[in-house]
């Protein structure tokens, strides 16, 4: 004897394949979506001051090295560049030791990337001395700052005008005898 299907069921099988085809597009269109926000990202930091160098290995002062994500040249002096990947909402202030990041309800403390970048940013200054050296955290599309950030925190909306990659300027040519050394230090690692 053959089973009867419910009626329920026979007039809501197409909205139970609707939903079923609509979970599998969300499920295959996640990483299709994580694809598109990198190469958001990775288009938006390649197109920030003259030149970049990426990953250079600098000495610290103190027998150590640490790797430096990204310098940019600029017409009159050297930019650091720290991508920093935290998505959510990102609470921080200049001078307080740790930020916070909000995932949904939970929230996660980190260190003042700040102290870091201070610190990166003297050891580049004492290996070309007499250019002007100053740095940025750079947070992807993926951060929000809902209580306001400092002026050192940059993201894809808000970008300084000095970084954006444009054809008026040349580099100083102090500028760029400091940059043709920074370059052969990474090239000598």
């Amino acid at each position: 004897m053959a089973e009867q299907v419910p009626g329920w069921l026979q007039t809501s099988w197409p909205l139970l394949l609707a939903l079923l085809l609509l979970a599998l597009l969300i499920f295959w269109r996640r990483p299709l979506l994580e694809a598109w926000r990198r190469w958001r990202t990775r288009r938006c930091l390649d197109r920030l001051g003259l030149e970049q160098i990426h990953n250079l290995s600098c000495p610290d002062g103190l027998g150590n090295r640490f790797v430096i994500d990204r310098l940019l040249l600029r017409h009159d002096g050297i930019t650091l560049l720290k991508y920093k990947q935290y998505p959510g909402r990102i609470f921080c202030a200049d001078h307080i030791d740790q930020w916070t990041q909000m995932l949904g309800q939970k929230s996660y403390k980190f260190d003042n990337p700040l102290f870091e970048l201070d610190f990166q940013v003297k050891a580049i200054q004492s290996c070309i001395p007499g250019v002007e050296v100053d740095g940025y955290l750079f947070f992807d599309h993926q951060a929000e700052f809902p209580k306001g950030h400092p002026q050192r925190v940059i993201h894809p909306q808000a970008l300084p005008e000095a970084l954006i990659r444009n054809d008026r300027h040349k580099a100083r040519p102090e500028v760029m005898k400091a940059w043709r050394k920074l370059k052969t230090l990474a090239g000598s690692r």
